[in-house]
């Protein structure tokens, strides 16, 4: 009898055993939640992420590239300021237009003039960072920011140069360029002006630079300055007259024969019947024609 109960004691204990097909895992749903929530936030994270390196290469870096994209043109401007003496300030933009008159030409360009500098400088800064700023795209394309930047070097190297006719000459062709080819032709605006001041004014200088250069090669007329006046009268007479001229460069032609128009009749008009004193005249009547000329022909491009 007792040893019939100890075999059964097995079986009862079988009896009262949890089953072991389903035993729970509490935590087993709890992991899975965690791991959603985790995944989600790793998402969040990732594209919050994505949205604010966004903003900043949109604000930022987008904009910063675009300045780099501009820097030649932006150290050769300011290369340019440097050596003629140009600074702007809060109260006005200073210019010392002695800097510029180093080339010996057949008529005397009024100094003055030479503020036409001031004007290229201001006025290509502003191009420049109306350019880099713009809100899509740079304004400039990148042959624009090459040629300005290569004008600015070739005018850098006229001021003080000890060969400024070439000098000239070069900055002439070199900012000439793009008004040649199109991208600065035609209508001035914000971006094109400062070419065609520059292409304009140093094309003045050249012609009469040359003119001045091949009259002192020819003992006849190196020994007259009248003679070499009157070459230079019917030089820039060519000039004012050419088909072709934009708004600009009427401008240009306007303003420098203004000038010498009142310089010569500060000279004073001599009655004297010498070669000398004739010569002088027919020099201050026509300069007078020039500047008619060219203050005539700016009025029906301005008013037309």
């Amino acid at each position: 009898m007792k040893l019939s109960l100890l075999f059964l004691l097995p079986v009862a204990s079988l009896a009262f055993a949890p089953d072991a097909s389903v035993v729970v895992h509490p935590h087993r749903g709890g992991d899975i939640a965690l791991r959603s929530e985790l995944d989600d936030a790793a998402e969040n994270i990732v594209e919050n992420t994505e949205k604010y390196v966004g903003k900043v290469d949109d604000l930022v870096l987008n904009r910063a590239m675009r300045v780099v994209d501009h820097a030649p043109a932006f150290y050769t401007l300011k290369a340019l300021a440097d050596a003629g003496g140009i600074s702007a300030t809060l109260s006005g933009i200073t210019s010392n237009p002695e800097a510029f008159t180093g080339l010996g030409t057949a008529l005397s360009v009024p100094t003055v003039s030479f503020n036409v500098w001031a004007a290229i400088c201001a006025i290509q800064a502003l191009s420049l960072a109306k350019s880099a700023l713009a809100n899509d795209s740079n304004e400039l394309s990148q042959a624009d920011i090459t040629a300005t930047a290569a004008a600015n070097f070739m005018a850098t190297r006229a001021i003080g140069s000890a060969n400024p006719l070439r000098d000239t000459i070069l900055t002439a062709l070199v900012s000439g360029y793009a008004v040649r080819n199109g991208s600065a032709a035609g209508d001035a605006t914000i971006h094109s002006a400062s070419l065609q001041l520059m292409s304009s004014f140093t094309t003045v200088l050249s012609v009469l630079g040359l003119v001045s250069a091949v009259s002192a090669k020819i003992p006849v007329v190196a020994d007259s300055a009248n003679v070499v006046g009157l070459l230079g009268i019917a030089s820039y007479y060519v000039m004012v007259t050419r088909e072709g001229n934009g708004t600009i460069k009427k401008a240009v032609n306007a303003g420098i024969l203004g000038g010498m128009l009142v310089n010569a009749l500060k000279g004073g008009v001599s009655f004297s019947l010498t070669t000398g004193s004739l010569l002088t005249n027919i020099g201050i009547l026509g300069t007078a024609y020039l500047a008619y000329e060219g203050i005539n022909r700016l009025r029906n491009a301005v008013f037309a």
